[in-house]
């Protein structure tokens, strides 16, 4: 067999061996030695069998190895063409005021930031020109329980339309009443919300009211008690970073299975508020892989009592699972549009959350049409123009291009542009921390990480890998 290389790029990853990545995403690792030979294509007979089984060579345009090579590409960039995700803001009112709310919500009793019942039936209308028979409906806010009467609208309608659908509700749990818990019952509908640590850390960043936090906690072990704990996620969002660790032991008190360690947004009225959250990437990695640590030590000293962290989860399976395109952060080409739509209280469009939190502050309009015009094609194709990482000069050089992602909105939002050069983003330095980090734990050999690597890729926790050979000595 000819030796044809891939393209392919590298990285050295610890003191030992370097990363080799091809743009369809397969890797290995190698020492200095081979690396070199690599270059120099000086590739000995059982050095091609190990780069053939790891997809880095072929014999010729057309064969089984280019087409498993184009084939892997496809997989990691192909996007749905039908609308299959979405979030909606049935109301922009809430009953909290938290210092790092990133939506720029508006007081509970403010009138005019509510759907009615013309925006309603314009969303049936929409829902049945861009989606097939089965969708997911994330309802956001605000806090979307305060209108429960259009999410029960919403549900009956798919059950009366035969829509296969699945529903999420983002509530603070504040209140919990008999028509939300009536709601809630419904096998297909999940609860997301915050805890951002113990009673007192969750009072101070949340409700302010003892009373209330208390009534929060009621809430939070009635549904966890009657529904199972699997009916709710919840997450945290940390601006004083010593309460880390005391959070993620909270978490495994609950019974909660999963965690997504997060700073403060630098959106909505946080932006004011939290100005620091702009420029503290770097800090904030450093005491997110230190609390990484932690986790895993916990999981394997426990071994009966697991939390998986989704961001590590999420970008673990970008580099393993070829089809794993549904997280917005981090998918490429990451257009506009194509899947998933947000619907704001107005019934206008927007293409992320982000997108809707930095318009509605008055940084940017990116919306992009509304539910009764429909989208707008031009201004969401002038958006996506910049939304794919294959010809960035700062990206195709980089080992982690085939698993990172793009996001526009997070440079608008920080940098009020969006062609400063990646590695000067908070994006950029954020994901290649990351998937730096996850490459180091792959070839440590470190039982710690691999029975957590394990856990995380497939929600079984054990010390045998889900992958083969990945070191050419």
């Amino acid at each position: 067999m000819n030796h044809n290389l891939f393209p392919y790029n590298f990285e050295k990853i610890n003191s030992k061996y370097y990363l080799v990545t091809s743009l369809a995403g397969d890797f290995f690792f190698c020492n200095e030695q081979n690396l070199q030979k690599l270059l120099n294509k000086n590739i000995d007979e059982n050095f091609s069998n190990f780069l053939i089984s790891k997809n880095f060579l072929f014999g010729s345009e057309g064969d089984f190895y280019w087409n498993n090579f184009k084939y892997k590409i496809l997989k990691r960039k192909i996007l749905p063409k039908t609308i299959g995700y979405y979030m909606i803001v049935p109301t922009l009112r809430c009953n909290l005021n938290c210092s790092y709310c990133q939506v720029s919500r508006v007081d509970e009793n403010t009138k005019g930031y509510d759907w009615d019942d013309e925006i309603l039936k314009n969303f049936f209308n929409f829902v049945k020109k861009n989606s097939l028979s089965s969708i997911k409906v994330e309802f956001q806010g605000g806090e979307p329980t305060l209108r429960i009467d259009i999410i029960e609208k919403i549900i009956n309608w798919c059950e009366q339309e035969k829509i296969d659908a699945e529903f999420a509700i983002c509530t603070n749990l504040i209140n919990f009443n008999k028509d939300i818990e009536k709601v809630v019952a419904n096998e297909k509908v999940h609860i997301s919300t915050s805890i951002d640590g113990s009673h007192d850390i969750q009072n101070k960043q949340r409700a302010d009211d003892k009373e209330r936090t208390s009534q929060f906690f009621k809430n939070f072990d009635y549904i966890s008690n009657k529904y199972g704990i699997e009916k709710i996620s919840a997450l945290p969002t940390f601006y004083n970073f010593d309460q880390i660790k005391p959070t993620i032991d909270f978490y495994y008190s609950l019974g909660l299975r999963t965690i997504y360690l997060r700073p403060v947004n630098f959106q909505g009225f946080a932006r004011k508020k939290h100005p620091e959250s702009k420029t503290q990437i770097n800090t904030w990695n450093e005491y997110y892989f230190e609390a990484l640590n932690y986790i895993f030590e916990n999981n394997y000293k426990n071994k009966n009592s697991f939390i998986m962290e989704f961001a590590f989860a999420t970008n673990l399976r970008r580099v393993f699972q070829k089809g794993s395109n549904g997280h917005l952060d981090i998918r490429n080409p990451n257009f506009a549009g194509r899947d998933n739509y947000i619907i704001d209280f107005d019934g206008k469009l927007y293409p992320s959350d982000e997108a809707r939190m930095i318009s509605r502050i008055g940084l940017v309009d990116l919306s992009m049409g509304d539910i009764v015009n429909g989208p707008e094609k031009e201004k969401i194709n002038n958006y996506n123009w910049n939304q794919i990482s294959d010809v960035n000069p700062d990206c195709i050089h980089c080992s982690f291009q085939p698993y990172c992602g793009i996001d526009s909105v997070d440079d608008i939002s920080r940098y009020n542009r969006i062609d400063l050069p990646k590695h000067k983003t908070s994006f950029c330095n954020n994901h290649i921390s990351k998937f730096r980090d996850i490459f180091s734990r792959i070839v440590s050999n470190d039982p710690v990480n691999i029975f957590n690597l394990t856990g995380h890729l497939t929600n079984i926790f054990t010390l045998n890998p889900p992958f083969s050979k990945i070191i050419y000595d």
